[in-house]
């Protein structure tokens, strides 16, 4: 038997009792714990029982954008014979490039201003949803490494890009009794 804390609140969208920091997607059709924002990229909420997936996917997408800019420079540096003589392929390959470097350029950006805001979002304790709300309440005393350890797990820092690691168990405390979180 589960006993209701004065902190779980009624849905009026989805009629579901939604543990506190708990916010309706409009695009889920329902309540996500945590939820940051709804990723089109992914298509589906950021919160709390996947952020820890989803830092490293900018991580891994901000480095695939520097390693196709660094391809563009070798291919460059190390020019070969058989693309120079040919004025239509050497035109062709400066097209591609300059396309290439552009779209790396602004979409590595993109990716690295979006994790730079979630780790500020992590390190501040609020969500983009509550941020825009102004309604929670976050703690300044809690130290950094702690705060990051919630998200991406307890297991040491080098594991947390790894996507195949254990993932953190999301639990809180009520009434003496240890309850998983399903929302």
């Amino acid at each position: 038997m589960i006993v209701m804390r004065n902190d779980w609140t009624v849905c009026t969208r989805c009629e579901t009792y939604r543990p506190p920091r708990a916010h309706h997607c409009r695009i889920c059709k329902r309540c996500i714990r945590r939820m940051d924002h709804h990723c089109p990229w992914i298509n589906n909420c950021v919160g709390e029982r996947n952020q820890k997936y989803f830092i490293p996917f900018l991580v891994y997408v901000g480095t695939l954008a520097l390693y196709a800019i660094a391809l563009v420079i070798v291919s460059w540096v190390f020019d070969y014979p058989q693309c120079s003589n040919d004025i239509a392929i050497k035109q062709s390959r400066i097209l591609h490039c300059v396309i290439l470097v552009l779209e790396s350029s602004l979409f590595g950006m993109l990716v690295i201003a979006i994790l730079i805001y979630q780790f500020q979002a992590i390190l501040d304790d609020e969500t983009a949803v509550e941020r825009v709300q102004g309604t929670h309440n976050h703690h300044k005393n809690t130290h950094a490494f702690t705060l990051l350890a919630q998200v991406c797990g307890k297991s040491h820092p080098i594991f947390w890009l790894l996507l195949c690691h254990n993932p953190p168990r999301y639990s809180c405390r009520r009434d003496d009794h240890l309850i998983d979180h399903q929302v």
